[in-house]
């Protein structure tokens, strides 16, 4: 061999040693074992819970396997559960936040200030302003980040729930402390909520639904964001379009034209202003019903029969992982009614709906 052919193999044998070093880190990374510092799970809870209008940034994947019928109008919100959501996370308080929802041809920026929420499309170029605080909204990408679902998950699991200790994981380069939230509430359908954060300051890192979605920080730092990355500010060359709640709550009360009743199923009825779309009763177990107009009402009746509903009443009744859904019709006027709840619970609420 000549000494050409040696230095030259040698040269190679040097970089695939290098490389094999490199594979193996991560994984050794992965598999060593992870001891976070030891935090009571109650207290756990609170420190999750208090993080979450503090302070933090970073990179987040969500996975979701619910699959959804396609309804009329929320095409967005099934992707969101039932497929993977790419975010850029931002957030200096409950009132100051962006998030980056990243897709193949561009991303969609969800913004919230003090007075407003702002959505950007990059796609459209467009600007939405929307002044005040909504009544009901459809689920975002923003509700998916882990601090701000394990926020409002545990406070809906309410204080009768059973905290467990989980083991200890790595996750965002953090030994991150665990916790199994379980509801007392027989009527919701999700089993158990599981949360790992950061003993020392309570960020919420993981969140796990009952295996049906789960949310987590890539990479994530406690620290403020800077002040111009959470303002919102339109180009020139941007189209704009300004709306107020009130004017929202208007035209969804004229389009639908129907009034809900105060209780359903044994829930009071959320005050509020919208008259064709109501929440009721509170924690995990709490009912939306929207009264669906004209072809739309339709469209939802086929598009939970064309998904495999069970006939219920005078309607169709379907269960994605957690989610239970029901619609149902009453004379001219179609119901939607939704909620991580059983379906007898949805079952009593369609049929009271009739």
């Amino acid at each position: 061999m000549s000494v050409v052919r040696r230095e030259a193999r040698r040269r190679w044998a040097v970089v695939a040693a290098l490389a094999g070093v490199l594979v193996a880190v991560p994984l050794v990374v992965a598999f060593a074992p992870v001891s976070a510092e030891r935090v009571e799970p109650a207290v756990l809870r609170d420190r999750i819970i208090a993080a979450a209008q503090g302070p933090y940034q970073g990179y987040v994947e969500s996975r979701g396997s619910m699959v959804l019928p396609d309804l009329p109008q929320l095409a967005d919100t099934a992707a969101l559960f039932g497929g993977t959501t790419s975010m850029r996370v931002w957030h200096a308080g409950p009132d100051a936040w962006r998030v980056a929802v990243l897709e193949p041809a561009g991303e969609k920026d969800y913004f919230r200030t003090s007075s407003a929420v702002y959505t950007w499309d990059y796609g459209r170029n467009l600007w939405t302003g929307t002044a005040g605080e909504p009544a009901v909204r459809s689920p975002q990408a923003s509700d998916l980040v882990p601090p701000e679902l394990a926020l409002r998950l545990l406070r809906d699991a309410g204080s009768g729930a059973r905290i467990t200790p989980l083991a200890d994981r790595r996750i965002a380069g953090v030994a991150a402390a665990g916790i199994r939230v379980t509801p007392e509430d027989p009527e919701t359908s999700i089993g158990a909520v599981d949360v790992w954060a950061d003993p020392r300051t309570g960020l919420a890192l993981e969140v796990d639904v009952g295996g049906a979605l789960t949310t987590r920080f890539l990479d994530a730092r406690v620290a403020p964001p800077a002040d111009d990355v959470v303002q919102p500010r339109a180009a020139a060359s941007s189209g704009f379009a300004a709306v107020t709640q009130s004017e929202v709550a208007s035209a969804l009360n004229s389009a639908a034209r129907a009034n809900l009743p105060g209780s359903l199923a044994g829930r009071a009825r959320v005050p509020g202003p919208l008259s064709a779309l109501a929440v009721y009763g509170d924690g995990l177990s709490r009912l939306v019903v929207v009264a669906v107009p004209g072809r739309l009402g339709e469209r939802t009746m086929n598009a939970l029969r064309n998904a495999g509903g069970t006939p219920v009443a005078t309607g169709y009744l379907l269960r994605s992982s957690v989610l239970t859904l029901a619609v149902t019709r009453s004379g001219r006027r179609t119901y939607l009614v939704a909620g991580f709840v059983t379906a007898d619970l949805i079952t009593r609420a369609a049929g009271e709906l009739r």
